[in-house]
C-alpha cells in the first residue's frame, strides 16, 4: 500500500508493514456451507449494545461464526487478529486504526484520519483516539479476534479506559478463549454487555447435518442424536467425527468415536492441555475419573486442598471445563476431553487407577452419592467395600428408581466374589430379588447368617436388617402372611435399635417394613390395622425417597378401598400411584401392580369396561416380569368380574377355577378367599344358579328374581353395609326400591331408588344399575329422570347403557326351553318332553327371561329372533 494514500501503512512502524494486510483481514470461513442463521440472529441483536464477547474454548467456530455473520452485514465490519507480538501499546492501536480505516470506517475530517503515527504518550494517545473513536462512521462494527493473546498490563489498562465510557459509534466485538480482564463486570451490571459462549456457538442437530452431509455421511435421527450429544455441538469435534466415520469404507460407528481417536486426542492435547501448568495437568488426569467433581471430591482424590481454586481457573480459562449451576460448586469436563484424559492417564499412571478410585469411593459413601460411590468401589475392584457399602446403604435402592442403575453395578461383581462375605452374599441375593427367583433367596440368607457368626455389631446389623427385608419378599411372593406380618415386625424391631446402620438406611427400611405388614394385615382380614400401616408406609416412604414402596403401599390401599366399596377413593389412590409410576418410568413394575388392579376395579364400578380391560392388562404385564401369587388371584378375580360385566359366564367360571388351582404351598390370604368367594357368588348369579351365603345381597337379589318378594326382604333385612361401602348401600338401595314398589309403595320405591342414585352419582358408580335387567327398575329410573332433575344427567346415561348390556350366553338346556317357548307347548308339557319335572322348566324359563332381559314369554321370544338365537 501507498503511504500517501491515506493506507494503514502509514500508522505502523516499517517492520509491522507487512502484517497489516493478514491482520486486518477479515478470515475467510472454512466451514462454508453452514447455515448459522440461529448464532448470526444473537450477533445481530448483540450489536446493539456497546460490548459484546464471544468466548469460548478452543474449536468452538467463534472465528469462522463471527465472520460469517460479518460478511453478511449491510454496513462494513472492521477486523483485527492480535497475537502475542501486539503486547505494545504503539503496536496494539497501530493495528487497531489500521483495521478501521481497511473497513471505510474514519470518515474525512475525524482526528484519526491522517494520523501518521501513534503517540507514544499514553496520556495523548488516549486524548487523540477517544476523541476520533467518538467521530466514526455510525454503528462502526471493531471484531479484535483472540483477544485472550492481549496480556500487556499498559494495553489492558488503555482498553478498560475506553470501555469505562465507550464511544457510542463504536461497537467493540471481542473474541477469545478466555474473558480478558477488563472489568467487563461493570459493563455486564449496566446492561452494556452481551455475551456469547460456548453453548451458543454449539452446533445443533440442522447444523451438526451439514457438516456431515458434506462428507457424503447418511445419518439417522438417532445416530444425529447420539452424535451432537457426544460432541455437544463441538465444531472441531464434529469436524473430526465426520472424517473418522467416513474412513474406512463407512464401517465405523458413532460409538466408536471418543477421546482417544487420534485426531481427537492431538487436538486437545495441543489446544487445550499444552498451555495448562504441571499441577493443573495433573489435576485433570486424576479428576478424569469422575463424570462430576467438586472441590471436596477433587481434593480427596488427589490429596491436596487447592480444588477448588483449579477448578476456577480451568472453568474460566476453558469450555470444555463447564460450572453445573450458578454456583461454582460442581463441574465436569467435556466428553472428548475426559476421554482424551482418561486415556492419558491409563498410558503414563496406570498403577495409580485403583487408588484414585478407591478415595473417589470413599468420599462419595461419606456424603451419600451411594450409587457413585459403588461405581468407584468396582472400577477398584474393592470388592469387600463393595458388600459393605451394599449392605449398609445401597440396598433399599432396589425398590427406587435407582434399581437398574444399582442392578448394573451388582452385575460387574463376579460371581466367585458373590460368595466370599457375607455382605457379598446379601449381593447376590438383591440379584435374585430382581431376577423374581424368591425361593433361592432363602439359601443365600442362610450362608449370609452362617458367616456372621462372632462379628462385631457393625458388622451383624446391617447384615441382619437386609436378610430380614429380603425374606420379607420372599414371604410376600409366596403369599405367606402370617409369616410376612411375623418378618415386618422384627425387622421393624431390628431397625429401631440399629445403632451402627446409617439414618438414611434405617428410614428405607423401616418403610419397607411397615409397607409389608400393611400388606399382610389386609389379606389377613384386618382391614382398619391395614389401612393405617399402608398409610403409614406411604408416607415413610415418601420421607425416605424409596418411591417404589410408596406406589405399592398406595396400590394396596385402593384395592382396600374398592375392595370395601369406596370408588372413589379407591380412584383417587390409584391414579395416583399409577402416575407417580409413569413419570419415574415404572409402568410396568411389580409394586405397581396393585394400582392397575385397583383401578380396574374401580372402572369396572363405573361400566368403563374397555378401560378396565387396558388397567388389567397392564397390571398383568407388571406381574408376569416379577409375579407374587397374592396379586396373581387378584388378577383372577378382576379377570372374572370383567367376564361378568361382558356376559362371560364361562370365562369368569375358567378364571376362579384358575384360581383355585394356583396355589403356593405357604398361600395363607384369608382376605383374598373370601373376597373370590364373593366374585365366585356373582358368577353364579350371573349365571341364574344359587350364589350361596358367601353374598347376602345376591341371595336377596336371586328370591327377589324368583318372585319371593318376602323372602328377599327377609334376606335384605338380615345384610349389614359398612357406612364408607357406598357400592354395598347403593346395590341394597337399589333392591330395596324394587321390593317396596313390587309390593305397590310407589313412594317409598321412589325416595329409596333416589337416595341409590345419588350416592352412585357422587363416585359415578354404574354396575348396580345394570345387573340383572328388569323392566321394573326400567320404570323406576324413568319416573326418577322426570322428578329428579339434579340427577337426570347420571340417570340418562344409565339407561342406553342398561340397554347395551351384553346377553348372558344360554346354558344347553335353556337354548333347548327357549326353542320350546316358539311354540304353543305350557310349561308342564314342555316338562313331559324333555323329561324333567316342570319347576326344573320354569327355573331355565326364568333364566332365559333375565338373559335375554324380558318380562314375559313373548317378548322373549321376539328378543330371541331379533338377536338370531330363533
Amino acid at each position: 500500500m501507498s503511504a500517501d494514500a491515506g493506507t494503514p501503512d502509514r500508522v505502523a512502524p516499517a517492520v509491522l508493514q507487512p502484517l497489516v494486510a493478514a491482520k486486518t483481514s477479515r478470515p475467510r470461513t472454512i466451514r462454508a456451507g453452514v447455515a448459522r442463521r440461529r448464532l448470526h440472529e444473537l450477533l445481530d441483536a448483540a450489536a446493539g449494545r456497546p460490548v459484546t464477547l464471544v468466548c469460548a474454548g478452543a474449536g468452538w467456530g467463534k472465528t469462522t461464526g463471527v465472520s460469517g455473520w460479518a460478511q453478511e452485514r449491510d454496513r462494513p465490519v472492521a477486523w483485527l487478529s492480535v497475537d502475542r507480538h501486539d503486547n505494545d501499546p504503539q503496536v496494539f492501536w497501530a493495528y487497531l486504526l489500521a483495521a478501521l480505516r481497511v473497513a471505510g470506517a474514519v470518515p474525512a475530517g475525524n482526528p484519526l484520519a491522517d494520523l501518521t503515527s501513534v503517540p507514544a504518550d499514553p496520556r495523548e494517545r488516549g486524548r487523540l483516539f477517544a476523541a476520533g473513536l467518538a467521530r466514526l462512521s455510525a454503528d462502526t462494527v471493531l471484531v479484535v479476534d483472540d483477544i485472550q493473546e492481549i496480556d500487556d498490563a499498559d494495553v489492558l489498562h488503555e482498553l478498560a479506559d475506553l470501555l469505562r465510557h465507550p464511544p457510542p459509534p463504536l461497537r467493540l466485538l471481542l473474541v477469545g478463549r478466555t474473558e480478558p480482564p477488563l472489568r467487563l463486570h461493570r459493563l455486564r451490571a449496566a446492561g452494556q454487555l452481551a455475551e456469547i459462549r460456548a453453548e451458543h456457538l454449539a452446533f445443533g442437530h440442522d447444523e451438526a447435518a451439514e457438516i456431515v452431509g458434506r462428507h457424503g455421511l447418511a445419518l439417522s435421527a438417532e445416530e444425529m442424536s447420539a452424535l451432537v450429544a457426544r460432541t455437544e455441538g463441538w465444531a472441531t469435534g464434529l469436524q473430526l467425527a465426520a472424517t473418522f466415520l467416513a474412513g474406512h469404507g463407512g464401517t465405523r460407528t458413532i460409538t466408536d468415536f471418543a477421546g482417544d481417536v487420534r485426531g481427537v486426542d492431538d487436538y486437545l492435547t495441543e489446544e487445550v492441555l499444552a498451555d495448562r501448568t504441571r499441577r493443573q495437568r495433573r489435576f485433570l488426569l486424576q479428576t478424569s475419573i469422575c463424570e462430576n467433581v467438586c472441590a471436596g471430591l477433587a481434593d480427596a482424590i488427589t490429596q491436596r486442598t487447592d480444588g477448588q481454586r483449579i477448578l476456577e481457573e480451568l472453568e474460566h480459562d476453558n469450555d470444555f471445563v463447564v460450572r453445573l449451576g450458578a454456583k461454582p460448586l460442581w463441574f465436569r469436563y467435556h466428553q472428548l476431553l475426559r476421554d482424551v484424559l482418561g486415556h492419558r492417564l491409563r498410558v503414563e499412571t496406570p498403577g495409580v487407577l485403583p487408588d484414585l478410585h478407591r478415595r473417589a469411593a470413599r468420599w462419595h459413601a461419606a456424603n451419600n452419592s451411594v450409587l457413585e460411590a459403588l461405581a468407584h468401589a468396582v472400577s477398584a475392584r474393592d470388592w469387600a467395600f463393595v458388600g459393605r457399602l451394599v449392605t449398609a446403604q445401597a440396598a433399599p435402592l432396589m425398590v427406587s428408581a435407582h434399581r437398574p442403575a444399582l442392578v448394573k453395578i451388582l452385575r460387574r461383581v463376579p460371581a466367585e466374589r458373590l460368595t466370599s462375605t457375607p455382605e457379598l452374599l446379601i449381593c447376590a441375593a438383591l440379584l435374585l430379588f430382581h431376577a423374581g427367583d424368591y425361593d433361592a433367596i432363602p439359601a443365600r440368607l442362610f450362608a449370609a447368617r452362617e458367616l456372621l457368626h462372632g462379628r462385631p455389631d457393625a458388622v451383624r446389623e446391617p447384615v441382619e436388617i437386609m436378610a430380614r427385608t429380603l425374606q420379607l419378599a420372599a414371604d410376600r411372593a409366596a403369599g405367606d402372611m402370617p409369616a410376612l406380618l411375623a418378618g415386618a415386625n422384627r425387622l421393624l424391631d431390628l431397625v429401631a435399635q440399629a445403632r451402627t446402620v446409617p439414618v438414611p438406611a434405617v428410614a428405607q427400611n423401616r418403610a419397607i417394613a411397615l409397607g409389608a405388614r400393611g400388606v399382610a394385615l389386609l389379606w389377613s382380614g384386618r382391614t382398619g390395622e391395614a389401612e393405617r400401616e399402608l398409610w403409614a408406609g406411604a408416607n415413610a416412604a415418601r420421607a425416605a425417597g424409596v418411591e417404589l414402596p410408596e406406589v405399592n403401599a398406595t396400590g394396596h390401599l385402593a384395592l382396600l378401598k374398592v375392595m370395601s366399596g369406596a370408588v372413589h377413593e379407591a380412584a383417587a389412590l390409584a391414579g395416583g400411584a399409577v402416575d407417580l409410576a409413569e413419570q419415574r418410568g415404572w409402568r410396568y413394575a411389580l409394586q405397581t401392580v396393585p394400582a392397575y388392579f385397583a383401578l380396574a376395579l374401580v372402572r369396572l364400578e363405573r361400566h368403563d369396561l374397555d378401560g378396565a380391560r387396558q388397567a388389567l392388562q397392564d397390571g398383568l404385564r407388571g406381574h408376569h416380569s416379577d409375579p407374587e401369587v397374592s396379586q396373581r388371584l387378584v388378577s383372577l378375580g378382576v379377570q372374572a368380574r370383567l367376564a361378568i360385566a361382558r356376559g362371560n359366564v364361562g370365562a369368569a367360571r375358567r378364571a376362579l377355577d384358575e384360581a383355585r388351582q394356583d396355589r403356593h404351598p405357604r398361600l395363607r390370604v384369608r382376605a383374598l378367599e373370601r373376597w373370590l368367594a364373593r366374585t365366585e357368588a356373582a358368577v353364579e348369579f350371573a349365571a341364574g344358579a344359587d350364589p350361596g351365603d358367601a353374598e347376602p345381597l345376591l341371595a336377596a337379589r336371586a328370591a327377589y328374581l324368583k318372585g319371593d318378594v318376602r323372602q328377599a326382604q327377609r334376606l335384605l333385612g338380615e345384610v349389614t353395609v359398612a357406612e364408607r361401602d357406598t357400592v354395598g348401600r347403593v346395590e341394597a338401595g337399589i333392591l330395596a326400591a324394587l321390593l317396596a314398589d313390587a309390593r305397590g309403595q310407589s313412594v317409598r320405591a321412589a325416595d329409596l331408588l333416589a337416595d341409590a342414585v345419588t350416592r352412585a352419582a357422587e363416585e359415578g358408580i354404574r354396575r348396580p344399575f345394570l345387573i340383572p335387567a328388569d323392566p321394573r327398575l326400567d320404570g323406576l329410573l324413568q319416573r326418577m329422570r322426570l322428578l329428579a332433575p339434579l340427577v337426570a344427567d347420571f340417570v340418562g346415561e344409565l339407561r342406553p347403557a342398561r340397554a347395551e348390556q351384553p346377553a348372558e350366553s344360554l346354558s344347553e338346556r335353556e337354548t333347548e326351553v327357549l326353542r320350546y317357548l316358539a311354540t304353543m307347548l305350557t310349561a308342564a308339557e314342555i316338562a313331559a318332553d324333555l323329561g324333567v319335572s316342570v319347576n326344573t322348566v320354569k327355573a331355565h324359563m326364568r333364566a332365559v327371561y333375565r338373559k335375554l332381559g324380558a318380562s314375559r314369554r313373548t317378548e322373549a321370544v321376539t328378543l330371541a329372533q331379533n338377536s338370531g338365537l330363533l
